[in-house]
């Protein structure tokens, strides 16, 4: 079964199944050759289609971050200073600029 993020991705796959085909039934190496190349464009194409989907659904999420926490220990806003994205989480390290007070966040 074909999967495409989208009509063009599919009909670049759809393309690229039909000239893996036509080389396999060749008995001509040059033409072989060349229905193989056409594939592998075809390929190129789609995944720069199922790129393009991938990019504009992220773009479309708003970006948010936690709110600045205040320093338990002066009680002034924390700069935010570094952030660690894992596969399922990320930390966010602050860093109060008046006391050198560190702290650690994690959002899912």
């Amino acid at each position: 079964m074909l999967k495409a993020a989208n009509s063009h991705a599919r009909h670049c796959y759809e393309r690229a199944l039909e000239a893996r085909e036509r080389a396999l039934k060749t008995d001509d190496p040059s033409a072989r050759d060349e229905f193989l190349a056409s594939e592998v464009r075809w390929l190129k194409l789609a995944q720069s289609y199922e790129f393009s989907e991938q990019l504009t659904q992220f773009l479309k999420k708003p970006l948010t971050f936690p709110e600045h926490p205040v320093c338990p220990r002066c009680g002034v806003p924390m700069w935010l200073v570094e952030m660690d994205p894992s596969s399922e989480k990320t930390d966010y390290f602050y860093e109060c600029k008046a006391c050198e007070g560190k702290l650690t966040l994690t959002a899912k």
